[in-house]
């Protein structure tokens, strides 16, 4: 017995578009068990998937904060310092925003506590990438992950580029 809503298109008000929507509904699910089933490092599955369109990797840096800091402190080394105007500048001549995130926290602490301390830092690389040049508008700060959970991990610093049209 053929259903007259999913007929061929043998009568003029056939639905051929049942077709199309289950498709277009397949390739949701799809992507959605994709996502669901990567439970990993958000930012290498958003790299991936530009990679799989074919869009341009961005340029990162995602590594534990302690050896980029003085001890407890929010104090960039100068290794570190001039890494971050380097890539302020590389960002600023390429018409990149830059995206830093913190995640976790450190609980070695000195002057801050756990929270402070990760905002601290947070904003120490920032000021970095703005002393290269880079506009404090075009650059974006984000703290993650600094509760109970995240407790002891340490804390990681992510630094991406993102392309900017403007």
């Amino acid at each position: 017995m053929r259903l007259p809503i999913l007929s061929s298109g043998t009568s003029p008000n056939g639905a051929r578009w049942a077709t199309s929507f289950a498709d277009l509904c397949l390739v949701l699910l799809a992507f959605l068990l994709l996502l669901q089933a990567h439970r990993g490092d958000p930012a290498l599955l958003g790299a991936s998937i530009r990679s799989a369109f074919g869009a341009p990797s961005m340029p990162s840096l995602d590594e534990q904060a302690a050896p980029l800091f003085q001890p407890g402190e929010a104090v960039l080394l100068d290794d570190a310092r001039a890494h971050f105007t380097a890539l302020g500048r590389e960002a600023a001549s390429g018409h990149y925003l830059v995206h830093v995130e913190s995640v976790g926290t450190d609980g070695h602490a000195q002057r801050f506590d756990a929270w402070e301390l990760a905002a601290a830092r947070t904003a120490s690389i920032a000021r970095a990438i703005q002393s290269g040049g880079l506009e404090a508008g075009r650059i974006d700060l984000s703290i993650d992950g600094t509760g109970p959970v995240a407790a002891g991990r340490g804390q990681h610093v992510r630094v991406t580029m993102v392309a900017h049209k403007g």
